[in-house]
Parts: structure tokens; C-alpha cells; sequence
């Protein structure tokens, strides 16, 4: 009778199990998709968790799956999508996992303020809820939450400290390649003083060059060459002389008679 009885529970058991599966084509897709998954069979699983949703459009639970396996082969936006279609959940612990995988899916992005955000909302929901939620299972949500806050957190401070020495240094070559063409630039105009006059020298060693070149020579005056009297040209002169010399005695017989006249008319 026990054996007949196990028999029977046995083949209860069974029949039960067949018809919910029948009765809930869903899950028994939504399990293959989990198995999928593990097997880091991405593509065939998202494929069976689609299926799933066929049966049960309005899942969150699928979206989830989804999301998560969007997020394993990298495809960040469609996780991020997915992900956002699990608010709508009434379930806190489902809503609290979303909102900690957004946070993730956020920082992948390199959206750091956003994805603090979302570890904020984690940490908020599972310390305001935790009476619903079971809670071990609250306390790791919450401890992971805080944990990659606080290190993006510190990401962000690290990248806006190097992003300021980068700036710094930046302003610092900028004002060395200042400095330094500035004095390019004197030496360059105490250098030009001295090549100009130079130039200034050169240029008038040349002109006095070419006006050396230019200049004609002329030549000196002929020397006075010294020659003998002609007998006519002495006649001449003498002759010269003689007249000069009658004309003078001429003219001084004149004046002693005319002084002579006037003193004996004075009486």
C-alpha cells in the first residue's frame, strides 16, 4: 500500500510539474534564458528571455534579464533602457537592484554624476524599505551601493584634480613659451643694432668705393716753363718806360708853375 501510494505521489508529482509548465510557458523560457546566460550564451539568451515576454509582456522581472545580459556583452544603452523599464516594478528589492545595475551601467558610460545618483537612490530605497526586503539580501544591495559610490566619488575628485594640474601645466608651458619668445625677441632687436650698422658701414665702404671708381683725375696744371726776352719785346718796354718816364716829369713841371703863379698873384 506505502509502495502504491509512493507510486502514485510520485506520478502526482510529476503531472503537477508538467502542467505548470504547460500552464506558465514563461518561466520554463525565462529559466532556459537564465541557463543561457550562465553559459555566456548572450544572443540565445536574450532570445529566450524575449520569448518569455511573449507570455508575460508586462514582467519587469524579464526586463531585468534583459538588461543584465545587455550589460554583459557590453551594450550599454540598451542596457541602460531596459534597466529604466524595471522602475515601474512594485517589487522594492527589484527596484532597489535596477537602480544599483543603472548605477553601473552608468559609470560604464563614464556618466560618473549619474551613476552616483543611482547608488544614492539604492541606498535610500533599501534603508527606507528594508522591512520588506529580506534582509540579508538588503544589507548586500546597500554595502555594494555605498561602496562604488564612494569610489566614484573619489574617481571623480581624482580626474578633477588632474584635470587641473593638466591645466596648470598647460598654463605654465604657455607662459614658458611666452617668456621664452619674449627673449627671442630682445635678442633678436639687440642683435639688429649692430648688424644694421654694419650694414650702414658696408653699404657706405661700397658707395665710397664706387665714387672712388666713378671720380675722374684731372690732370695738374702744366709747370711755368721759364724762356729768354726778344730784342723786340725789350725795345718795347723800354720804350714803355721812356714814355712813363717823360709823362711823370711832364706833369710835375705843371704843377710847380701853377704854385708858382698863385704865390706871386698874392699880393
Amino acid at each position: 500500500m506505502r509502495n502504491l501510494n509512493t507510486k502514485v505521489s510520485i506520478f502526482t508529482l510529476l503531472l503537477c510539474t508538467m502542467l505548470i509548465g504547460w500552464v506558465d510557458p514563461a518561466s520554463d523560457k525565462n529559466e532556459e534564458g537564465i541557463q543561457l546566460y550562465n553559459e555566456e550564451k548572450p544572443d540565445e539568451a536574450i532570445s529566450k528571455f524575449t520569448d518569455a515576454q511573449s507570455y508575460a509582456p508586462e514582467s519587469q522581472s524579464l526586463d531585468f534579464n534583459i538588461a543584465n545580459t545587455h550589460y554583459k556583452e557590453g551594450k550599454f544603452p540598451e542596457a541602460e533602457k531596459s534597466f529604466k523599464d524595471v522602475m515601474k516594478t512594485k517589487d522594492n528589492t527589484l527596484k532597489a537592484k535596477a537602480n544599483y545595475n543603472l548605477g553601473n551601467t552608468m559609470y560604464k558610460q563614464g556618466k560618473f554624476k549619474e551613476a552616483l545618483d543611482f547608488y544614492k537612490k539604492t541606498i535610500e530605497l533599501t534603508e527606507e524599505e528594508k522591512s520588506n526586503l529580506k534582509d540579508k539580501e538588503t544589507a548586500s544591495i546597500r554595502e555594494d551601493a555605498k561602496y562604488n559610490y564612494e569610489f566614484v566619488q573619489k574617481k571623480m575628485e581624482e580626474m578633477q584634480k588632474e584635470q587641473q594640474e593638466r591645466q596648470e601645466q598647460e598654463k605654465q608651458e604657455q607662459e614658458q613659451q611666452q617668456e621664452e619668445q619674449e627673449k627671442d625677441k630682445q635678442q633678436s632687436e639687440k642683435e639688429d643694432p649692430d648688424q644694421q650698422e654694419q650694414q650702414d658701414n658696408q653699404a657706405k665702404g661700397e658707395k665710397k668705393e664706387s665714387s672712388q671708381e666713378n671720380e675722374v683725375e684731372e690732370p695738374p696744371p702744366p709747370p711755368h716753363e721759364k724762356r729768354e726776352m726778344t730784342k723786340e719785346e725789350a725795345e718795347r718796354i723800354l720804350e714803355a718806360m721812356k714814355q712813363a718816364e717823360m709823362a711823370a716829369r711832364d706833369a710835375k713841371e705843371k704843377k710847380h708853375r701853377a704854385a708858382q703863379f698863385s704865390i706871386e698873384k698874392n699880393w
